[in-house]
């Protein structure tokens, strides 16, 4: 058994590389083949946010936190302490930039 990710992947690398080469190109292929289908009528975002007592808080960044805080209970119940924490860092970075965007559309909107 690996003695962690990088090890197993570069162990197995002739298996994680067709798979990573064909989700590049599949993922070009629907980039450059797609076709916007007209105007879309615009949506009420009132209903994406959850107000916590003083605090509107987005619902989506609500679930991420908490599949994020179960994963990282997980990987450390597992015993999987390096890996976990840098990709639990690297999993923050969605929320951070979320929040930042969220509190920066605030201040310019209070303006």
């Amino acid at each position: 058994m690996a003695t962690n990710i990088i090890s197993y992947i570069s162990e197995n690398i002739f298996i994680f590389l067709p798979l990573g080469i064909t989700g590049v190109a599949v993922t070009i292929i629907l980039y450059f083949t797609g076709k916007k289908e007209g105007y879309g009528f615009k949506d009420n975002l009132q209903d994406d946010y959850l107000k916590i007592s003083k605090f509107n808080v987005n619902i989506y960044i609500f679930v991420y936190f908490f599949i994020w805080l179960m994963y990282l209970i997980t990987g450390l119940l597992c015993e999987f302490t390096m890996p976990i924490i840098v990709s639990g860092i690297l999993a923050l970075i969605p929320i951070i930039i979320m929040f930042i965007i969220s509190k920066r559309s605030i201040k310019n909107s209070k303006e």
